[in-house]
């Protein structure tokens, strides 16, 4: 079948799987999917998005003059055949409607997305603080100073080698570009760096904690240091060292 003859049916499908197609283009349409696999590809896709879309709004009763136009059309209805332009706007409708659904629900997944991240943020921040409360209710809890390259930055490293738990709390952090992050290296004696999470900047505030992530004794480590990565960390640091603090 050449690409004009097979045009045809790929237009119909759209209006086909939303059940809006007269009896006789889905008939010759449903003769055609037995013989067209891209065709059958197709009007999967078309249910599926349809399938999709569809469900994630919520449902509201037509108005009635809404549901007496589409009465209107059911095949019962009609008196005589209508022109075949009347279908060719049917798709259009029906490709315009597609669009839209498409464009409700990707706006509603960003929206969820800024606020999920925007929750596990401010989880991590009440997280932070609450550790930090509790290093501060300990009597054995370490006050070091940390060293930084910028005189701006200033801050302490709360230390409890007894329950393994450190809170880095800094002030004046550089703000990072967009594709990049604070990383946290533990430091053992021999200069090996072990990875101990990566953070951000506190946006709104003057200060920036950060909690000490470590799977083995903080007491096996000599100190740690704190350099800019790539966004999501690296094995190893490969930018330049901002803060470092010894234990």
């Amino acid at each position: 079948m050449s690409h004009d003859e097979h045009t045809p049916f790929r237009e119909n499908i759209p209006a086909y799987a939303l059940g809006a197609l007269d009896a006789q283009d889905a008939a010759a349409l449903e003769s055609h999917l037995q013989t067209c696999a891209s065709c059958r590809t197709d009007l999967a896709g078309y249910r599926a998005v349809g399938d999709h879309l569809l469900t994630a709004l919520p449902p509201r009763n037509p108005p009635a003059a809404l549901r007496r136009r589409l009465q209107s059309r059911l095949p019962s209805a009609q008196k005589a055949i209508r022109p075949r332009l009347n279908w060719s706007i049917s798709r259009v409708a029906v490709g315009a409607m597609f669009t839209l659904l498409l464009a409700l629900n990707v706006n509603s997944v960003l929206q969820v997305s800024a606020l999920q991240l925007q929750q596990a943020e401010l989880t991590r921040q009440i997280q932070t603080s609450q550790t930090v409360l509790a290093l501060l209710s300990y009597p054995n809890t370490q006050n070091l100073p940390i060293h930084a390259n910028d005189a701006n930055v200033a801050g302490t490293l709360l230390l409890d080698m007894d329950r393994n738990i450190a809170t880095l709390i800094v002030w004046n952090m550089p703000q990072l570009q967009e594709d990049q992050t604070y990383q946290i290296w533990l430091i053992d004696p021999h200069g090996n760096r072990t990875n101990a999470g990566i953070f951000r900047p506190d946006l709104g505030q003057p200060f920036t904690t950060a909690s000490i992530l470590s799977t083995g004794n903080l007491s096996d480590y000599i100190g740690i240091g704190v350099t800019v990565e790539p966004t999501g960390g690296s094995d190893q640091p490969t930018g330049p060292r901002i803060v470092s603090v010894d234990f």
